[in-house]
């Protein structure tokens, strides 16, 4: 897969771009649209970066732990910190209310209830990807990694996976329930790697774009859609518009694979991902301090796009700073990207 990392980095730039657009105050059918499919396709690219688990079972869970595990520990406790001290004051996030011993209990249980994860919404992914890669690990073993047989357990997850969300009122420490989904979009990533590696003919941007075009229709009909809490509304419309969207990005990522910007976002994708509310939160206090604009009052497009591009350009120094500390996101040293490192979102 090599020769075609430069649509995988465009694919995650493009996929971490629509994160933070969905974070920041958004048109609410844009952001139902987003939340239709963006953290399928990181499952499925993620998937696409499976490798043989040939190896033993011991030495992947360590590499997975310390790549997914530490750069979630180091991050959820800088960002507890940053909101105990610093976000939870603004006037405009109304959270001073909150008793901070819950947020920090969210650090270890890693879900959304109860406001455990106020300090850092998105951070939930990479404890739940851990559960995936982990689960998978396993599904490709037990399997041969023969496609029929692993089709089987992956439809047996989706099916466990939507039942979850009929039965239980809560959510599973780390997310649990919501990786029994997570695995069915991660396996289709793994299972279609190979037809995308080879596709010859770069799909249209007209195809594109009429993919994109269908998921605003489609998902008209379905209710709120949210991942993280494991929240699909009509579960075949979910699967649909989830499915049309991740097809679209990763089309589109052919087309623009030589994007030095979505390039860079991709390779930094994690950075963004764990620290990206951070950044929300300054530019929120720009407009409403600064400013003195009502932050309920700047849900306009034109505003989504000045927030996304402010919390972004935010970015660029943190992530200059941590390459110099590579341990933080669970490197041990400052080499170029790789892509055995999985894909990271919210």
């Amino acid at each position: 897969m090599k020769k075609r990392l430069d649509w995988v980095d465009a694919a995650k730039g493009m996929g971490i771009l629509l994160v933070v657009m969905a974070h920041v105050p958004i048109p609410d059918s844009l952001k139902q649209f987003i939340y239709s499919f963006h953290m399928p396709l990181f499952f499925i690219l993620s998937g696409m970066m499976f490798q043989s688990a040939s190896r033993p079972a011991g030495p992947f869970i360590q590499k997975k732990a310390k790549s997914l595990l530490l750069p979630y520990l180091y991050f959820s406790i800088i960002t507890y910190v940053f909101w105990f001290l610093v976000t939870r004051f603004f006037a405009f996030k109304g959270q001073t209310d909150i008793d901070p011993f819950v947020p920090f209990t969210g650090i270890f249980i890693s879900n959304a209830d109860e406001a455990r994860l106020t300090h850092n919404p998105a951070i939930w992914f990479l404890t739940t990807l851990f559960l995936v890669e982990i689960l998978f690990f396993f599904m490709h073993r037990l399997t041969k990694g023969k496609p029929a047989t692993l089709i089987s357990l992956t439809v047996l997850c989706g099916i466990t996976g939507y039942a979850s969300t009929l039965f239980l009122h809560q959510s599973l420490p780390w997310n649990a329930n919501v990786a029994l989904t997570a695995v069915v979009f991660y396996s289709i990533g793994f299972l279609a790697k190979k037809w995308f590696v080879e596709l010859k003919t770069d799909p249209t941007l007209l195809l594109c774009t009429g993919l994109f075009v269908l998921i605003g229709y489609v998902q008209h009909f379905n209710s709120r859609v949210d991942m993280r809490v494991n929240e699909f509304g009509d579960i075949l419309i979910f699967y649909v518009c989830a499915l049309l969207g991740s097809a679209a990005v990763i089309y589109l990522s052919f087309k623009f694979k030589t994007s030095s910007i979505l390039t860079y976002l991709g390779r930094n994708s994690i950075v963004i991902l764990v620290l990206q509310f951070a950044g929300i939160d300054i530019m929120k206090a720009f407009v409403y301090y600064g400013l003195g604009v009502d932050i309920s009052d700047t849900t306009q497009f034109s505003w989504t796009l000045f927030y996304t591009i402010g919390t972004l350009l935010l970015m660029v120094p943190c992530i200059s700073f941590l390459s110099k500390y590579p341990m933080l996101l669970g490197k041990t040293t400052k080499t170029t990207h790789h892509y055995e490192q999985k894909t990271s979102a919210s």
